[in-house]
């Protein structure tokens, strides 16, 4: 199965138009206006297809209604969702075995994602995938262990 790429979505999509050369207001990576999508001309690779892959789920669930507190809600699953299609579970395994999980900056890296993309994918972990993940860890505790 080939990893998600959200690049390759829009380029499926010719009613989607993305915006990279302009710098947006501080803490915004991204946003979306329309079927037009505006990503900080300061992002990187890896934070701007994250960014990219957060507002092509805004794009699919439409604006949030309600209060701020709902707003936040749907944020949260917003990156949840993304963070899933962005990172799958073999790959996490994989991230985790190289990496250890001391440092979500150098999973982020692994995975070519940002750390709200990482930290989002650990947070939503159903108890069936935390176990493997453990078990990677577990595993990476005994390698290291027996290392001279």
């Amino acid at each position: 199965m080939q990893p998600y790429d959200p690049w390759r979505e829009i380029a499926d999509d010719p009613t989607v138009q993305v915006v990279t050369r302009h710098a947006l207001a501080a803490g915004l990576d991204g946003a979306l206006v329309g079927r037009r999508i505006w990503l900080h001309r300061g992002l990187g690779q890896a934070g701007r297809r994250a960014t990219l892959a957060h507002e092509l789920v805004h794009l699919e669930r439409g604006r949030p209604v309600g209060d701020a507190r709902g707003r936040r809600r749907e944020e949260r699953v917003v990156e949840q969702i993304a963070a899933r299609r962005l990172v799958s579970l073999d790959a996490l395994v994989d991230a985790v075995r190289w990496c250890g999980t001391e440092s979500l900056a150098e999973l982020a890296e692994h995975l070519w994602v940002d750390v709200t993309a990482v930290r989002a994918r650990l947070t939503a972990l159903t108890e069936l995938e935390r176990r493997v993940v453990e078990a990677a860890i577990e595993a990476n505790a005994e390698n290291e262990s027996d290392a001279p």
